[in-house]
């Protein structure tokens, strides 16, 4: 019996357009200012141009690309100024749902705190500290973080919370792939999963600001040595 799709095909391709663009940016594929003409995307993807259209529409409501009027679309830079206020934001909210989740996390919630840190770890620990699978280490690095706030009890804290750790991704990948030989990344990782799993809600918010932070330091000086607002487009 074959099984439809409710969405029907062309709402899945663009789905799949969206998800393959939205990884090549995040990922530097494409890189900051670079342009998305239509034509080109259709000959590097093998999308049609309908579906092409939609996924750089949410893609510019995700703000990972500018739509430049009648000029068409061009991947979003990133700047000093952005990596600080989404890493700031990122922070608060990141604080915040922790030290909701951790007095409310039940056996459920350590299982899966548990089971998150061990696929992050094995990761992290194996060779180039994962720095050679970007894609599967951010998506354990998210389920990491995810375990760790999943007992916060405020629907709308997670939601903003999840739209900013989206949105910080593309610094993160930044960040880890100039830090991957001067920061141990792991270790920090071990100190959240500590403080969390000992219910050390104090300590674990402020490792986790720390945490956050340092990813945040490491674009800036990647960005700007001087501290001074860069956007970064493609030469």
């Amino acid at each position: 019996m074959n099984v439809i799709d409710p969405q029907g095909p062309e709402k899945t391709i663009a789905e799949r357009a969206y998800r393959t663009i939205r990884e090549d940016i995040v990922s530097g594929v494409l890189r900051p200012g670079e342009k998305l003409k239509i034509v080109i995307l259709r000959e590097r993807y093998g999308f049609g141009a309908a579906p092409l259209r939609e996924a750089l529409s949410r893609l510019s409501g995700d703000h990972l690309v500018n739509v430049m009027g009648q000029r068409g679309f061009v991947v979003a830079p990133i700047s000093v100024r952005d990596a600080a206020e989404i890493g700031d934001l990122r922070k608060l909210l990141e604080v915040e749902a922790l030290t909701r989740s951790i007095p409310r996390g039940d056996t459920a919630w350590e299982e899966r705190l548990i089971t998150t840190y061990h696929r992050l770890s094995r990761l992290e620990t194996g060779e180039n500290q994962g720095i050679d699978a970007l894609d599967l280490w951010e998506k354990h690095n998210s389920a990491f973080h995810d375990a760790t706030v999943a007992a916060c009890d405020s629907v709308w804290l997670l939601r903003l919370r999840e739209q900013l750790f989206r949105q910080h991704e593309r610094y993160r990948r930044f960040s880890r792939i100039r830090t991957v030989w001067t920061r141990d990344i792991h270790a920090e990782h071990e100190a959240i999963f500590e403080a969390a799993m000992s219910r050390d809600v104090e300590g674990a918010a402020g490792i986790i600001s720390e945490h956050v932070q340092r990813t945040t330091d490491a674009v800036i000086a990647a960005l700007s040595p001087n501290g001074l607002r860069v956007d970064v487009h493609a030469p």
